[in-house]
Order: C-alpha cells, then structure tokens, then sequence
C-alpha cells in the first residue's frame, strides 16, 4: 500500500504535507538557537575549545535535520526529504561521541586538579574511570562510523544491511546516565574530607557537582528509547534523542566554565586578598583554605607557600574556586608580624 509521506500513517491519520503538524520542529529550533547563545557565553570565559567545536557541529547537524523533517511527523515528512533528515541524523551520531566525551572529561579535569594532591588513590580510580570513558567513545565512533555498509545505507533505510541503531542508542545513553551519575556524586565525598566549613563545602560541591545535572537528561534519553525505540516515527524519536544530546552536552560544557564564572565574579566583588597577591611570590593558606590555582589543587595544611601567578587571567588555567571568606588576610598579616619581630 502506498503513502505520500516517507512513513505510514496511524490508521485513522491523514497526512498534510503542506501542512504538517508542528511536534517538535520549532522546539529542535529553539532548543539549537538557545544552546549556541548560551554555551558560547559561558565557553568566553572559559576556553574548552574541542568541546565546543563539536557542540556547534552538533548544533548545525540538529537545524539542518529540522529543515528536513526533525521535529514532525514522519508520515507527513516528504519522501525526497527524508534521506537527507537520516543522512544529518547520522552527521549528529558521529558529532555526538566526541562532543559527549570532550564534555566528561573537561569536568573530570577539574575534579583532578582540585583533589589530585589530597586524593591521590582516588585519583587512581577516577584515571581508569576516564580510561574506560575514552574506550568506549573511540570505538563507538568507529562502530557509527561504519553502522551501516555501504554507509549510505543508513540514510537509505536499507536496514539489513546495518547493525541494531537502537541497541546502540541504548548504550549510549546507558554510559551516558552512569557516567553522568558519578559526576554527580563524585565531588562529595571528596569535598566533606577536607577541613572547611559547611558553608565552603556546599559551594565548591555546588560548583564541581553541577555538570552532574545533565544525569535528569541521561534518564529522560535511556527512558525513552527504551520506550520508543522501535517506534516507526523515527522523525520525532530522533529529534528527541537529539534534544536530549544537546541539554546534556550544553549543561555540561557551562557547567566547566563555572570555575572562572566564580573567579570572575570574586573580582567583580573586589576582595582585597586577591588583588593584593595576585603578584607576590608566596601565599600562605591557612588549614582548610581552598582554591583553584594555575595547577588547580587543593591544600589543606596549615601552611602551604606556592608561586601565586594572578588568578584572574583568566585566558589560563587560573581561577578561584571559593570565594570570599577563604583566605583570611589577618592570619597573613599576623605571620608577617611574628615573623618580623623573631626577625
């Protein structure tokens, strides 16, 4: 039985391709316009450079999909559009791996570089966590690279002569919720170790768990390809599985920049110490002071002196993590005294 659009309608549906009802192809729209403007914002303050060229390649594959079919129906899809809708959905598969990857481990970094010098053999497990990250992300590009052969199969819907798309789908959203996850709850345990006060220990759990919010989408993504997988509207499933690729990928890159959004931020505010150190040789942290430096550690003995590079130049690697309250200048200013008069 034939059909004018490029999949069967439900029985009892008429299709109107000049017409068609607008399900999710404004929102796919909207959704790339706002992940552009947004992202690009937070990545000005922050360069995460490879992260964000794969965000916009995954971005523009997303509107070129909408413009071909994303968002609507697939039965009031045009036949003629709908190899190149398959053929930018294959684009946004090939972008995503990367994208998601690059994202993970710019916010694992940070988690590194604040704790790699108090949790030394945690940091053993969070290595082979990134390892086993990059393994499977390098492969599964591969693997959608080569999911169908020919490789124009894919967008031609020769479907046996490709591997099961759902089932990989699902494993990467399976990754993507159990890798998210730990994101989330990693930066707790790490942060209540160290000597600061709750109200410190909240907002630096604040700052590193927040890439973590992106796990609500990883489970909304594996929820509904688990229900709507082998749907036949896959105009409106991968729209979806799009949508969801581009909040997760967008919290999480925004959620990387945070660190020099705070730094910024404390500047704004003018706190003293910062401005009076940004150029001294030594600076002396009292026992559970913390702060994001060039290198990104924590210290939490009682006296640690360290070269201080400005930590507001913030086209490197500098930036403070807690602000306001965590340095006190009167322990400074007291140490130089004492030292002064044994002088």
């Amino acid at each position: 039985m034939s059909f004018p659009g490029a999949g069967p309608p439900p029985e009892g549906v008429v299709p109107n391709l000049e017409h068609p009802q607008d399900v999710l192809k404004s929102c796919n729209y909207v959704t790339q316009a706002l992940t552009l403007v947004f992202v690009s914002i937070f990545v000005a303050t922050r360069f995460y450079a490879k992260s964000k060229v794969f965000m916009v390649g995954y971005c523009i594959t997303a509107c070129v999909a909408g413009t071909y079919g994303g968002g609507l129906n697939q039965w009031e899809v045009r036949k003629e559009h709908a190899p190149i809708f398959f053929r930018s959905g294959y684009a946004a598969t090939i972008f995503y791996a990367p994208m998601a990857l690059t994202v993970k481990l710019a916010l694992l970094s940070i988690i590194i570089r604040v704790f790699g010098s108090v949790h030394k053999k945690t940091m053993i497990g969070i290595y082979i966590f990134i390892g086993m990250l990059v393994a499977y992300y390098v492969s599964g590009f591969f693997i959608k690279i080569f999911v169908c052969w020919p490789i124009s199969a894919y967008w031609k819907g020769e479907t046996d002569k490709c591997l099961d798309q759902s089932a990989i789908i699902t494993a990467d959203a399976i990754i993507s919720f159990v890798s998210d996850l730990a994101i989330l709850l990693l930066p707790t345990p790490l942060t209540w170790s160290l000597h600061l006060s709750r109200r410190k220990r909240l907002r630096v759990i604040g700052i590193l768990c927040a890439g973590g919010v992106a796990t609500a989408f990883s489970i909304y993504r594996l929820a509904m390809i688990l229900h709507e997988g082998k749907s036949a509207n896959q105009t409106i499933v991968f729209t979806k599985v799009i949508l969801s690729g581009n909040a997760e990928a967008g919290i999480g890159l925004i959620c990387a920049c945070l660190p020099s959004i705070s730094a910024l931020l404390v500047r704004r505010k003018g706190y003293p110490y910062y401005g009076n150190q940004s150029h001294s040789t030594h600076a002396e942290f009292s026992r559970g002071e913390i702060m994001m430096t060039r290198s990104f550690h924590v210290e939490t003995g009682k006296v640690a002196k360290e070269a201080q590079p400005d930590v507001y130049d913030l086209g490197h690697d500098e930036a403070g993590l807690v602000a306001g309250g965590q340095a006190n200048p009167k322990s400074s200013l007291s140490s130089r005294r004492r030292s002064g008069s044994t002088g």
